[in-house]
């Protein structure tokens, strides 16, 4: 049984070395590495990074895609008790430069080019607004000023002594994980040692993960979700991980055959997306045994759909930066598919929640809506620089989640949406999931996504933001005619936008409703969209 109290995350890849040094830990593409292999990595990597004056308590940032470089970086800063400050690989010039800035990270590891997108260039065009910044610690080939070079940084490392840092882990910081910032600015979630590898040890509880175990690794590691369950989770377990930088469905059907894949983590769109891929029946993905679901409300009948046609044990979850990177709410294993449909699950063990009412945050009875609180080991310690939203967010020692749910039966939570999801029409309040549920089973419907647009005598319109199944087309007449006797008529959409696909928040898990380029902007202007008559 492993000590998860004492446990820094530095001392992880060690443990993995301890018991099974000559198994396989990771393969990225062309090349894999055993425990043995990737703890002397780290280790030296660590040593060398030391050698450059970087200190515990010291904020580097990753900005970097799933790969063995990413991960390498992850665990030597964590062996120093470095605070590891998260940047998607999907942002920009102003979305690293407000992390970095916030932060006041003293380096950055970056790769000089993915995507079609120049890091190398863009930190360097940023460095004159960072005065903290001294190191750009670049994978692979590049020149510049502050660049100096990881495999450099290796090769010195292999010839030095390395004594690791003494680490609190319930008070340490280990990462600072960004919120999306869809709101406002983006927030840093403090995360200590503890709280990340007790987290990323719970994922394994949902699903009964074991040593034995293969992980597919396509969710970004930047990202609290992927962060628990694919960086940490499976080196707890000395299992296997074989990363995606990005996801795409055939090439995941490739590695799910070739690898013998047997756990895959994902959002719905990437569960949807495999379902109804043409070539899905081509693949051998038997090795499948499990997997976990999470980022947005899982369509009702989405997991059912995947058992009987994957053969894949899934369940879904609750988590958020807040108590990331893992999980605050989850099914126990096994659990019946009929909660698992239904429910997110329970609080995680030594965690408690209660349901508030929105106005006046009293408890509210079983069975009721009102906002999710928390409170338990797993809550983030606050936001870093910005002890404002840490007060509104954890009032007496509660934190605030802004989703809504209710407890059923056997205290299993349901979940409803966000608390900015709701739609006020005319005085009706209406839930976007209990419509999404309903939407998605149209035969002529891949997804559907419910937000509200402006309506200048009820206030707002409910608009079914619709991504047809391939080659098909759908009306709002059809639409609500499906929906003739399910539901009240208060409650049917009555304006449709058609899209190819749906926005998604950097890192692909979730989908972007609000701001610029959100669902809601993108439904509010869409002059083509239907409306009823």
């Amino acid at each position: 049984m492993l000590d998860l109290e004492s446990l820094p995350l530095g001392q992880v890849i060690e443990m993995g070395a301890g018991v099974a040094p000559t198994k396989t830990a990771i393969v990225c593409e062309n090349e894999q590495k055993t425990y043995e292999e990737l703890h002397a990595s780290t280790e030296a990597l660590a040593a060398g990074l030391k050698n450059l004056g970087i200190l515990k308590g010291d904020r580097i940032a990753i900005f970097m895609p799933n790969s063995m470089e990413l991960v390498t970086a992850f665990y030597a800063l964590e062996k120093l008790g470095v605070v590891v400050a998260w940047v998607n690989p999907l942002y920009r010039q102003t979305e690293a430069q407000f992390i970095l800035e916030n932060s006041e990270a003293r380096g950055v590891f970056i790769f000089k080019e993915w995507e079609g997108c120049d890091y190398l260039q863009m930190i360097e065009g940023l460095k004159d607004r960072l005065p903290n910044l001294e190191f750009i610690l670049l994978a692979g080939e590049g020149e510049g000023e502050k660049v100096v070079r990881v495999n450099e940084i290796l090769e010195q490392g292999e010839n030095s002594p390395y004594v690791p840092a003494p680490i609190d882990t319930k008070n340490d910081l280990a990462m600072l994980i960004y919120t999306s910032g869809t709101t406002g600015r983006p927030k840093g979630a403090m995360i200590t040692h503890y709280q990340a590898v007790r987290a990323g040890m719970e994922y394994s509880y949902g699903i009964n993960a074991r040593s034995k175990d293969i992980f597919i690794g396509f969710l970004p590691m930047s990202h609290s979700y992927g962060c628990g369950a694919i960086l940490i989770q499976p080196f707890l377990l000395a299992a296997t991980v074989v990363l995606m930088a990005k996801f795409d469905t055939e090439s995941a059907f490739k590695i799910i055959e070739a690898q013998k894949i047997t756990v895959q983590l994902g959002a719905p769109a990437h569960y949807i997306m495999e379902l109804n891929h043409q070539n899905r029946k081509k693949y051998d993905l038997t090795s499948l045994r499990a997997g976990m679901i999470a980022g947005q409300i899982a369509p009702e009948g989405l997991i059912t759909k995947i058992e009987e046609e994957m053969g894949i044990y899934v369940t879904a979850f609750w988590g958020a930066s807040e108590v990331g990177p893992g999980l605050g709410i989850r099914c126990p294993y096994p659990s019946p598919l009929d909660i698992r449909e239904k429910y997110i699950g329970q609080p995680i063990q030594g965690t408690e929640a209660r349901i508030v009412d929105l106005t006046s945050r009293k408890e509210l009875p079983d069975g009721k809506i009102g906002e999710l609180t928390l409170r338990g080991w797993h809550v983030l310690k606050g936001y870093w620089r910005n002890p404002e939203e840490t007060k509104k967010q954890i009032i007496d020692n509660w934190l605030f989640m802004g989703d809504l749910v209710s407890r059923e039966e056997d205290g299993y939570l349901k979940i409803y949406g966000r608390n900015k999801d709701l739609i006020n029409r005319g005085g009706y309040k209406i839930y976007p999931y209990e419509l999404e549920s309903l939407i998605v089973d149209h035969p002529k419907v891949a997804q559907v996504c419910i937000v509200a647009t402006p309506n200048p005598v009820l206030g707002e319109s409910i608009c079914a933001c619709v991504v047809p199944v391939n080659g098909r087309t759908v009306t709002l007449k059809e639409i609500r005619d499906f929906l003739e006797g399910k539901i009240s008529k208060i409650k049917f959409p009555n304006e449709l936008c058609i899209l190819k696909s749906f926005p998604t928040l950097s890192g692909g898990v979730k989908i972007k409703k609000f701001g610029e380029n959100g669902l809601t902007e993108i439904a509010k202007n869409d002059h083509n969209r239907e409306l009823y008559r």
